[in-house]
């Protein structure tokens, strides 16, 4: 009994050995691979990032892991990246010097094993790659892809700061790679990008070619046509009622014969029952001194015709517009007396028609910004439009047959008419068509207008014109 007891774990040594020499291979087997993790492919100059190795075995169609494995690391150059290794399949990269590298791990007893190649780019905290597209136009968008970019707090060209495109920051988690856009304004020149971050600035190597134009350029004798049912570019977020927006547009130098230039935008929409609210701002000049907008809904340019290319534009004989220097209403225009201003904005409660235009002449080259806003936009939250929109235009006081009068059209008893209205945007004019009975000779009627003070609404500095 004593001998059978011997012999037990003779057997099971031999059964054990049997495994181990089919489960890891020989020093000689080339069906070993060895793999090599990084949390990033990016390692910043002077930091540390830890590296894993791992060594595989391909049986049949699969790959099993082989454990308690030693490994060997080597940098393709240690003036790029150091590695260290710190046991367990583990190693420590550091980040010597921009540029990018091959980080190697070996498995020591596994002479043909396929070794594992890791490429890694060392950099600094913010670099730039490239700037797309090479050549721009003002009011377009400019991306800057690189390292660190969406950090970026600050980006000009040629003195010029851009101007940052909503939601464009972005980082690519696999890559670390990061990318930002830019509207380019005038007087932007061409010039290699500076660009400013935490604690970092410096130029681009590559140059940005800058035209002289912008991207609508030309719309001064043909309309540049923008469809507002395709929606804005930031739909779902707190900018989706902006169906169109362009910060960095420009007045180009005019021509020395006529000495003036026009800018003709037509927007587009099907649904006429919506509010929508225009704005176009020039900070640089005064409008009656550099430019003269306008907003209408019937607008054509006489091509071939003879004169200046400013008094070829025409409407509609009844067309009515509203202006900075002047409106008009049925055929006739009159200019109120208003303060200069550097913007103009008009909010319209329905529209008169499927196509708005928005027209400016101006004198002067300087950058102008143009939006278009879903709903009816006050200069106060507090003031909105009041019950006798819509009535921007004088015909809004027309009745049409089959409708009911516009309550702008108030017809007035023996009794008398009373009610509230509010300017609720600067330099806003609104419009009342006011019937009176008939009344005996000598009789009077009394119109008056009544400003409510301004300390009700402090943020609304206009007042009701008499």
């Amino acid at each position: 009994m004593r001998g059978a007891s011997r012999a037990t774990p003779i057997v099971t040594l031999a059964v054990a050995l049997a495994c181990v020499t089919c489960t890891f291979p020989t020093d000689k087997s080339d069906q070993v691979f060895v793999t090599l993790q990084a949390p990033a492919h990016i390692v910043l100059r002077g930091k540390e990032m830890s590296v894993q190795a791992r060594a595989w075995q391909v049986v049949g169609v699969d790959t099993m892991p082989i454990t308690n494995v030693d490994f060997a690391f080597s940098s393709g150059s240690n003036t790029i990246a150091r590695v260290e290794n710190t046991g367990k399949g583990y190693a420590t990269v550091t980040g010597v010097n921009s540029g990018n590298v091959d980080i190697i791990a070996r498995a020591v007893s596994f002479e043909k094993a396929r070794p594992a190649n890791l490429s890694l780019r060392v950099s600094s905290p913010l670099e730039i790659d490239s700037v797309r597209p090479k050549v721009v136009r003002f009011g377009q968008v400019a991306t800057v892809y690189g390292v660190g970019v969406d950090s970026l707090f600050l980006a000009s060209l040629g003195g010029t700061n851009l101007i940052e495109y909503p939601f464009s920051r972005a980082r690519d988690p696999v890559t670390g790679l990061g990318h930002i856009s830019y509207w380019v304004p005038p007087p932007a020149r061409s010039d290699s990008l500076f660009y400013l971050g935490a604690g970092v600035f410096g130029k681009d190597t590559a140059l940005t070619q800058v035209g002289k134009r912008d991207i609508y350029d030309p719309n001064d004798t043909v309309a540049t046509r923008i469809d507002l049912d395709l929606g804005g570019p930031w739909p779902g977020t707190v900018l989706a009622p902006l169906l169109f927006f362009n910060p960095a547009l420009a007045f180009q130098a005019v021509d020395r014969v006529n000495g003036v230039g026009e800018d003709w935008y037509r927007f587009q929409t099907a649904d006429t029952a919506q509010s929508l609210t225009f704005f176009l701002s020039y900070p640089s000049l005064s409008d009656t001194v550099a430019a003269r907008t306008f907003l209408l809904d019937s607008l054509y340019y006489a091509t071939g015709t003879a004169g200046t290319p400013s008094n070829k534009f025409f409407g509609r004989d009844s067309a009515d517009f509203i202006g900075t220097d002047f409106y008009r209403c049925k055929g006739l225009a009159f200019k109120p007396d208003q303060s200069a201003r550097d913007s103009f904005s008009v909010a319209l409660k329905t529209l008169p028609s499927h196509a708005i235009h928005v027209i400016s002449f101006y004198t002067s080259p300087q950058r102008y910004s143009l939006a278009v806003v879903k709903g009816y936009v006050t200069g106060d939250p507090r003031i909105g439009a009041d019950a006798f929109e819509p009535n921007r235009f004088c015909h809004d006081t027309d009745s049409i047959p089959g409708r009911p009068s516009p309550r702008s059209r108030v017809h007035v008893t023996t009794t008398g008419f009373s009610d509230t209205m509010n300017i609720d945007n600067a330099f806003e004019l609104d419009w009342y068509r006011l019937e009176v009975p008939a009344h005996n000779l000598g009789d009077s009627v009394v119109i008056r207008l009544q400003g409510r003070s301004t300390s009700t609404f402090s943020r609304c500095p206009a007042q009701p014109a008499t």
